[in-house]
């Protein structure tokens, strides 16, 4: 891995970790990780279908009314399938996902695409890097997240 990669997985480390608070619980949390690869929507809210990447769905239906892309969300076969407190737990998401700003919502799903361009090993090296910064003081925390800001404006050289 060259210095770009460890320096761009660094600061998307920091980004899952320290990030704004909304942001966090729309894309981290206690949910499953949204950046898994999985088939639809139901169980990856970012790739409602094969061959199709992370954050493809929202990308897709941004332009629908929070109710209409629930609607659509609820008429997915696969989403049927869920038990009750899955399906509950992907219409809060994505009414967490709407609710946030267009910038916001932009960066997430940015970061969806990100990480689906990662290897396995990778995603799993910003998850621990991420476990890392979240059991650090607030302190420390905030010491990390100026580091990383500063080693993102730095050039490679």
């Amino acid at each position: 891995m060259n210095w770009a990669q460890k320096r761009g997985i660094l600061c998307f480390a920091l980004l899952l970790g320290l990030g704004a608070g909304a942001q966090r619980r729309v894309i981290g949390g206690a949910a499953p990780h949204p950046h898994t690869s999985t088939s639809n929507f139901a169980q990856n809210p970012g790739a409602p279908h094969p061959g199709r990447r992370t954050g493809d769905w929202l990308r897709e239906h941004q332009n629908l009314t929070p109710d209409q892309q629930e609607k659509l969300l609820e008429s997915d076969p696969n989403f049927k399938k869920l038990p009750p407190a899955r399906q509950m737990e992907l219409k809060e998401r994505l009414r967490k996902f709407n609710s946030l700003t267009p910038e916001q919502r932009e960066r997430a799903l940015n970061r969806m695409e990100y990480m689906a361009s990662l290897t396995p090993q990778q995603r799993e090296q910003i998850r621990e890097a991420q476990k890392t910064l979240q059991a650090m003081p607030q302190d420390r925390q905030v010491m990390v997240h100026k580091a990383l800001r500063h080693l993102r404006q730095m050039t490679p050289e």
